[in-house]
């Protein structure tokens, strides 16, 4: 099972558990502290897995980062986890979005991202100051 297929999913299901439990991953609990009313929400860190799960406060899996090149504390991630295209570029995205009539949006300043709605999903494509891919997060649309 790819970390896309997830998205949706409650915290406490048997695909999200395995995934925990396979690598290893703690869930903490990040609540309202400074009372800005923001809802709370829960994350799980997988760094040398390459990806970081995030939660609403109803513990759906709401939000995937997904690390295409290392950052600290992040190895990359393998592209066969992911479930998702990891376009190399931009113009790679861009094309795919195209061709597919993706509605799309993208940075206003150079290629540094795009990002893709698919009506149940987005997915936004990063790119560092060379271009390559560098993180992708993919995300319910709500």
């Amino acid at each position: 099972m790819t970390l896309f297929h997830l998205l949706g999913l409650a915290l406490k299901s048997d695909e999200v558990i395995e995934l925990l439990e396979h690598h290893e991953v703690e869930v903490v609990y990040d609540f309202d502290r400074l009372h800005e009313n923001t809802p709370d929400v829960y994350r799980a860190l997988a760094p040398q897995a390459g990806f970081e799960l995030r939660f609403n406060d109803q513990q759906i899996l709401d939000t995937i980062f997904m690390y295409a090149q290392p950052r600290e504390p992040f190895s990359s991630i393998e592209p066969d986890m992911a479930g998702v295209p990891l376009h190399p570029g931009f113009a790679e995205a861009n094309a795919a979005f195209q061709r597919d009539g993706t509605p799309l949006r993208s940075s206003p300043n150079g290629q540094r991202w795009i990002k893709g709605d698919f009506g149940t999903h987005l997915i936004h494509y990063e790119f560092d100051h060379d271009g390559a891919l560098s993180l992708v997060t993919v995300m319910t649309d709500d």
